[in-house]
């Protein structure tokens, strides 16, 4: 999340139009992963139960959700504001609470509730307010827009946790390629394939750092940690992104910016002090007196 933090910053700063910097740094990212996977003596695709429609249809689901989420998100903030898209996207705790129960998780307790309320408050907070001259219609598609945008990132935990047997590095790479598929089929909508010299740096700090190894992490946490705590995790996003911008770019945060970035990180408190207690032993101060069981027979 505090990779994660850092994109907008580098997006207003590129020359690169949504889709032409969706194809650059999802094609990094991918190429990255395949030479990570290459030199672990394991490459994309290099057997023939690798090409298998088994195996390639829950890369190209996982791959699908990823390209749509991006490209919906980026949709949403051409047809209405950031703000919107990013009121739109904060739906994402929500839903992947609701879908997950649908899909056989543990129901959303009382704490993950107040959790995913406390961080959508936060992130309602930190948005700018909204111009007046946005128009009605474009606002509201714009919304409908960031929803779905939000639905499709929903969806990433609940599919690599369900195909958790394929190995991380493949899911990843899946991820990575598939969702570049989404983008090169919206490649003639792309305007300005050109930019600086010091763009480059920029390119390869979201395509590499934050494409690749940020999602490479993320990736892994969506499989391993329960449902409720991933809802609320997200949400770290919003505050780093404040905090870069102010360091960086020099924008000022409000009073009331700072409350919400105090709402979202007291939401991951919560979150994570659930999950750390339900992770301890019963009797946490002999636990590390519990001696494991000697083998049985020889």
């Amino acid at each position: 999340m505090l990779l994660f933090g850092s994109v907008p910053a580098c997006i207003r700063a590129v020359g690169l139009d949504a889709v032409a910097l969706g194809i650059a740094r999802l094609a990094l990212g991918a190429l990255g992963m395949a030479a990570i996977m290459a030199l672990r003596g394991r490459p994309p695709l290099a057997t023939p139960a690798g090409r298998s429609a088994e195996r390639l249809a829950p890369l190209a689901a996982i791959g699908g959700c990823f390209g749509l989420h991006w490209l919906l998100y980026f949709l949403s903030i051409k047809l209405a504001s950031a703000s919107i898209g990013a009121i739109g996207f904060s739906t994402y705790g929500v839903q992947l609470s609701l879908m997950g129960w649908a899909a056989g998780h543990p129901r959303p307790g009382l704490r993950t509730i107040l959790g995913v309320a406390l961080a959508m408050l936060g992130s309602w907070l930190c948005l700018p307010p909204i111009g007046a001259g946005t128009a009605g219609d474009g606002l509201l598609l714009g919304m409908i827009v960031g929803v779905a945008s939000g639905t499709a990132y929903a969806v990433l935990p609940l599919l690599h946790q369900r195909y958790a047997t394929i190995e991380h590095d493949e899911r990843t790479w899946g991820q990575f390629a598939f969702g570049l598929c989404v983008f090169l089929a919206c490649a003639p909508a792309a305007r300005e394939w050109g930019g600086r010299p010091a763009d480059v740096w920029l390119v390869v700090h979201l395509g590499i750092v934050v494409t690749l190894v940020g999602h490479l992490l993320w990736v892994r946490a969506s499989t391993d940690l329960p449902i409720r705590i991933t809802a609320v995790l997200a949400y770290l996003q919003l505050p780093t992104a404040l905090a870069v911008n102010h360091l960086v770019l020099g924008e000022h945060l409000t009073p009331r910016m700072l409350v919400g970035a105090g709402c979202i990180v007291a939401a991951n408190a919560l979150a994570l002090e659930r999950g750390r207690k339900q992770l301890t032993p019963p009797d946490a101060e002999s636990a590390d007196l519990i001696a494991p069981e000697e083998p049985q027979g020889s």
